[in-house]
């Protein structure tokens, strides 16, 4: 898959209506999304809020474009910071470790309107403050999916972010289909947050090239001697 344009105009169509989503003339006062949700938690995990996250990306997904993963990630990171967690910073250790994983459904012989987009969001606990992976147990995990997308799998992204991002740390005990509204100002609130972490991170001004040493002048001259008396007559 080839990369597309600036990944913040990938989100600008998300939300964009029912078409998205092949809902039809009959629901004309409050079209919904329907979400499939199946969430499960640690018995003692307490929901998480104020607490820092840094996530990292399932095997499975690694070989997405760089587009794709940027928009997954602004998206994520717009939602749970809704639910009061906040990535930790780069030279820090994170409370939690949660593993991304997403994709479509897009195998030729698969009906349109059973085609699915998920994300899946996995928690683990970081009791060692390591900064590269997670050294505790798993705290939740959490699955939510949407049938029947019609256009690029990053438009779904906000609303699968927002819905998940609701769900992390309960438990649903089997796999549930919730009912979101089409102008829900949750998931319209994660669109807009990761629209201007996008835009923030392309209008960054590139870094500086690396310093490197003055180039050799030329070598010093020789200095100066006292010149030869001539020969006297």
């Amino acid at each position: 898959m080839k990369p597309h344009r600036c990944p913040s105009r990938l989100l600008a169509i998300a939300l964009g209506g029912a078409s998205m989503f092949g809902t039809g003339c009959g629901n004309l006062f409050m079209p919904k999304h329907k979400v499939l949700v199946d969430a499960i938690s640690a018995p003692d995990a307490p929901k998480p809020s104020g607490v820092s996250y840094r996530l990292v990306a399932k095997r499975s997904v690694v070989s997405q474009t760089s587009a794709q993963i940027s928009v997954v990630k602004a998206c994520i990171d717009a939602a749970l910071s809704g639910q009061g967690m906040f990535e930790a910073p780069p030279n820090a250790p994170s409370d939690l470790f949660i593993e991304v994983a997403f994709g479509q459904d897009v195998a030729a012989r698969v009906d349109p309107a059973a085609r699915e987009t998920f994300l899946q969001l996995s928690a683990r606990s970081n009791p060692e403050r390591s900064m590269d992976r997670a050294t505790g147990p798993e705290l939740w995990d959490v699955r939510v999916a949407v049938l029947g997308i019609s256009g690029r799998m990053e438009t779904a992204m906000p609303l699968l972010s927002s819905v998940a991002a609701t769900y992390v740390g309960t438990n649903t005990h089997m796999e549930t289909k919730v009912e979101v509204p089409q102008n829900s100002p949750t998931i319209a609130a994660v669109r807009e947050n990761a629209l201007k972490a996008l835009d923030t991170r392309n209008a960054a001004p590139p870094p500086p090239p690396a310093s490197t040493p003055p180039p050799a002048g030329p070598p010093p001259s020789a200095p100066p001697t006292a010149a030869t008396p001539p020969p006297q007559t």
